[in-house]
């Protein structure tokens, strides 16, 4: 192992997603950096605006974050996003060549598009760069799915093919690759992908945040959220959309309200605006099937711990994932889980003692796994306590701790060979 500096480490954290805009990324990206600093390290993010706008500039926490045009969600924008996208790597580009003396290490949330700008600039002033893939989404596919379906004919194919070379090109001019998942990981083993330095480390969470409460607190938490205190609460967190296999569950759910008629879906978040979004087939289909009793749709909430401290059980019919961050939030809350096998549930999840897994799409998987979870009802308390127990890993100052001895060693490590 080289060398850990103990000279300061000054790191500048990139992500196209950070508070007070909703995403996995983001959130992780708020937690790591702050982490960061807390660890000791001289921490500044630099993210894209949001809608509405957010300040240019403004400390989140323990680190200033500056924000960049342009602003919003361009994933699924296709063309329309080429210009904008390509204007954002240029201003990333400048505002590393003129803060050169202002950092030692780049962290980039993603491999898709800020690598463009700041790798190749990393390598031309001599400054590590660590690269932390998401998913295992950005390495199959360089461009979204949402774009693909607006970018048909030979042009789309070429840009395609292009970025796909150009993105692995820089991704193994990396300094570093960070890995959070077995999956990833594996995928980085490809011939054409491997890389010197890849790292595992994996997401993170909150766990004094994240928390059990007391029966007592979960039942106050319960009147307050307006879910009835005797029924089987079974919680999900993220998207309606079709990727996050909520017409699976739906489907499900009407054949286990039959037989569990004490059981409640509270579902957070909603659809609109997302190119796979499903919510008006989802609600549709709870008004058709006579669900309504059985399902409660809260919408966009910022109440995510309240409502997984006052649940039973959670549940996540994804079909696919990086590493669930809502996965971890509520193993910390001691819920029992039920998931799909995307991104590392099967290794984050102990089937029969913290949770049950399902293959993704497959209505009657999930089903199957969701009844075995209710006939386990007078389990669940021990079933929590080793859930709560299994989270402790990914507690966000050990996995900061990992990336702090991460950056120290690279930057310890001397000066990487500028570009021919």
């Amino acid at each position: 192992m080289q060398p850990i500096s103990k000279q300061p480490c000054r790191v500048i954290w990139i992500t196209d997603e950070f508070p007070p805009a909703v995403g996995g990324t983001g959130v992780i990206a708020y937690q790591l950096s702050n982490g960061l600093a807390r660890q000791g390290l001289d921490v500044q993010v630099v993210t894209r605006q949001t809608v509405p706008p957010s300040p240019l500039q403004e400390r989140c926490g323990d680190v200033p974050v500056r924000r960049l045009p342009p602003p919003g969600l361009l994933k699924g924008a296709g063309w329309r996003a080429l210009p904008l996208l390509m204007r954002y790597v240029v201003r990333l580009a400048r505002l590393l060549m003129r803060e050169a003396q202002q950092f030692d290490l780049v962290i980039v949330s993603g491999m898709k598009i800020i690598p463009l700008a700041a790798v190749p600039v990393c390598r031309m002033l001599g400054k590590k760069i660590v690269v932390r893939i998401e998913s295992p989404f950005e390495i199959l596919q360089p461009i979204s799915s949402e774009s693909l379906q607006t970018m048909h004919g030979p042009a789309g194919r070429l840009l395609l093919q292009t970025l796909k070379r150009v993105q692995t090109a820089v991704l193994r001019r990396a300094t570093c690759v960070v890995a959070i998942s077995t999956e990833i990981t594996e995928l980085l083993n490809r011939p054409e992908l491997r890389h010197e330095r890849v790292v595992k480390i994996p997401n993170a969470v909150d766990v004094e945040r994240f928390k059990p409460v007391s029966a007592a607190a979960k039942s106050a938490l319960r009147a307050q959220l307006g879910i009835p205190p005797t029924k089987s609460v079974l919680v999900n967190v993220g998207r309606i959309t079709r990727s996050k296999g909520m017409l699976t569950l739906i489907a499900a759910w009407s054949e286990i309200v039959a037989r569990y008629d004490d059981a409640l879906l509270v579902v957070l978040g909603g659809g609109k605006g997302y190119w796979d979004g499903c919510e008006d087939e989802f609600t549709e289909y709870i008004r058709t099937h006579g669900l309504q009793g059985h399902v409660q749709l809260v919408g966009q909430s910022d109440r995510v711990r309240e409502y997984l401290q006052a649940a039973d059980l959670f549940v996540s019919p994804s079909e696919y994932e990086g590493f669930a961050l809502t996965l971890l939030e509520a193993l910390s809350c001691a819920l029992p889980v039920v998931t799909t096998t995307v991104g590392e549930a099967a290794y984050v999840v102990q089937e029969g003692r913290t949770g049950f897994l399902c293959p993704p799409k497959d209505v009657q998987a999930l089903k199957a796994s969701l009844q075995a979870a209710l006939e386990r009802r007078a389990q669940w308390p021990e079933m929590g306590r080793e859930a709560r127990e299994s989270a402790l890993q990914f507690d966000v100052t050990r996995v900061s701790e990992r990336y702090a001895e991460l950056c120290r060693e690279l930057v310890g490590s001397g000066a990487v060979g500028r570009l021919a």
